[in-house]
C-alpha cells in the first residue's frame, strides 16, 4: 500500500510498525532530536575516516564536529564510531544507521533538483522510474516527442532494476515506473502494456552464422555466451530453453546488463547473448552488433507503464496517449483499442 503523505500519518505507521517499544523510543528520539547536519556528518565520517578531516569537509569546526557525533550516540544511546590506529570506523550500528542516512540525503537531494527546477520555470514535474531495457526503447522515443508538446515539464529520470523502483512507486516517491509486466500489483495500481518484446541472440558482425537464415538452436554448440544477470526475465529464458539444448554450453565468468561490457565480449571469437529485443538500438550504436536468426520459443513480458491509477498526473496520461500516436513496430494496442 502506498504511504500517505501527511507526515503525523507516516509518523503513526512507522510507530505501528515498529518491531518493538525500543524501536519505537528510538524512532520517537529521531524525529524529535536528530539533525541533517548530523546525518551528514556520519556520510562524512565514513568517508574520510577523521572527525578532523569530515570537519573540514562540511565546513565546520573540529569541536562542533565532535559534539555533533556525541549528542547523536547520547540520543540513540549506542556507540555510531570505533577509534582505531588509522582513525574512525562505523558500528554496525553507525553502518546501518549511515545506509539510511544516505537514502534520505539522496532523495532530498532529488527533490531540490525538482523544486530548483520549478523556480526556473518549469511548470511541472515528473518522477519517472525505468527498467533500462524500457530507458532504451520506450523514453528514448517518448521524452523527444513529449519535450516538443511539454517544454517546461521537468523530468526526473531514475534507471534501476523493477523491484526496488516498484517500490518507490508503491511509496509515492515516483509518478510511473517503466518496466516489464508485474505478476502481481495492489489494486489500486495498473499495468498499461506499450512495447511487446521478445528474446533475441546477439554476435558480433563477424560472426560466422550472422546473415544466415533459420539458424536452429543446437547449431551454437561450441558457442560461448555472454549471460545476463541474475533476476531478468531473459534469464530465465537462457536457463530453461537454452541451457537444456546446449548442455556442454560455455560461458564467460561473468553476468552483465552493461551495454558497453556486452558490446566488448561479443568481440571475443565464438561469443554470443541473448538479450531482450527492446535493448537492440541501444546496442547498435557502433554497428557491430547483430541479431542472429535463431527462434526462440519463450517469451518476455511486454514493457509498459505501472502508476496509480487514482492518483495518475494529468501529464503522465498525455505521456502515455503521445506513445500510442507514434504507432511504432511492436507496440502494444492500448487498452481502449
Amino acid at each position: 500500500m502506498a504511504a500517505d503523505s501527511s507526515f503525523s500519518q507516516i509518523q503513526a505507521q512507522a510507530r505501528a510498525g515498529a518491531a518493538s517499544p525500543e524501536g519505537r523510543l528510538l524512532f520517537s528520539r529521531m524525529v524529535k532530536q536528530v539533525r541533517l547536519r548530523q546525518l551528514q556528518l556520519l556520510l562524512a565520517l565514513q568517508q574520510c575516516g577523521s572527525v578532523m578531516q569530515a570537519a573540514v569537509e562540511l565546513n565546520m569546526s573540529q569541536s562542533a564536529a565532535t559534539q555533533a557525533l556525541a549528542e547523536l550516540e547520547r540520543v540513540l544511546d549506542i556507540k555510531l564510531f570505533e577509534r582505531h590506529a588509522r582513525g574512525m570506523r562505523p558500528t554496525v550500528a553507525g553502518q546501518a544507521l549511515i545506509d539510511a542516512a544516505r537514502g534520505m540525503l539522496v532523495g532530498l537531494q532529488e527533490v531540490s533538483e525538482s523544486l530548483a527546477s520549478i523556480r526556473r520555470g518549469a511548470s511541472a514535474a515528473l518522477r519517472l522510474g525505468a527498467i533500462p531495457a524500457a530507458a532504451l526503447s520506450v523514453l528514448s522515443q517518448l521524452l523527444p516527442r513529449f519535450y516538443e508538446a511539454h517544454p517546461q515539464v521537468y523530468v526526473d529520470v531514475h534507471e534501476d532494476a523493477s523491484a526496488p523502483l516498484l517500490s518507490q512507486l508503491m511509496a509515492s516517491g515516483l509518478d510511473v515506473v517503466f518496466c516489464r509486466q508485474p505478476q502481481l500489483l495492489p489494486v489500486e495500481f495498473s499495468f498499461e502494456p506499450l512495447l511487446l518484446d521478445a528474446a533475441v541472440v546477439i554476435a558480433d558482425a563477424d560472426h560466422p552464422l550472422v546473415g544466415r537464415r533459420d539458424v536452429p538452436l543446437p547449431a551454437l554448440r561450441g558457442a560461448r555466451w555472454v549471460l545476463p544477470s541474475f533476476g531478468i526475465a531473459v534469464r530465465n529464458i537462457v536457463e530453461t530453453e537454452v541451457l537444456p539444448v546446449l548442455e556442454d554450453a560455455s560461458w564467460f565468468p561473468a553476468s552483465t546488463v552493461s551495454l558497453p561490457v556486452l558490446e566488448g565480449l561479443l568481440t571475443q571469437p565464438g561469443a554470443v547473448s541473448l538479450v531482450p529485443r527492446s535493448i537492440l538500438p541501444g546496442l547498435r550504436s557502433q554497428g557491430r552488433v547483430r541479431a542472429l536468426d535463431v527462434r526462440m520459443e519463450g517469451g518476455l513480458p511486454p514493457l509498459g507503464a505501472v502508476y496509480r491509477t487514482d492518483h495518475a498526473p494529468a501529464l503522465l496520461q498525455e505521456m502515455l496517449r503521445l506513445w500510442h500516436r507514434l504507432e511504432l513496430p511492436h507496440a502494444a494496442v492500448p487498452a481502449s483499442a
